[in-house]
């Protein structure tokens, strides 16, 4: 049994069997009370993103805007494990260091929503690889536009 295992609540009903019908990704972590990172992808190529998701994160800079859905695919792809596992609210009673909150959502085409919800600290143990991967992918996959965004907005 793997450390959350034991925090684990058990998952509302759901009838989505696979990432596929997933229509929207939101990625939110907040590190001691403050948002470090935002990002809403939809499989229309609509893309927002705020912030590093780093702990001393200052960019506070919401960009929103359009590009093809190759970044909205990229993260889809590494969503099925989350969804088959990892829907619910977890939490470690234990936690060490700065509060972090993280959630993961999804919605789905015909409008149903999926969460999976972290609490833990800087210094304990953090949500399963499965989770951090869908984080990871969606920080990747809007790294070049989110620093396209930065620029533009600089030469304004």
């Amino acid at each position: 049994m793997g450390f959350f295992d034991r925090f684990k609540s058990k998952p509302a009903a759901t009838t989505v069997g696979s990432a596929d019908s997933v229509a929207r990704i939101m990625v939110v972590l907040e590190c001691d009370g403050d948002q470090v990172l935002f990002i809403l992808l939809a499989d229309d190529g609509t893309i927002n993103r705020m912030g590093t998701g780093k702990e001393d994160n200052e960019e506070q800079d919401l960009y929103i805007g359009v590009s093809d859905a190759d970044a909205f695919q990229a993260v889809r792809s590494v969503c099925g494990p989350v969804i088959d596992d990892w829907i619910g609210g977890f939490g470690d009673p234990n936690a060490e260091g700065k509060r972090c909150k993280l959630l993961v959502g999804f919605q789905t085409s015909a409008g149903e929503e999926l969460l999976s919800q972290w609490e833990y600290g800087t210094e304990s143990k953090g949500p399963p690889s499965e989770v951090i991967t869908v984080v990871k992918q969606a920080v990747q996959a809007t790294a070049d536009w989110y620093e396209e965004q930065k620029a533009l907005s600089a030469n304004d």
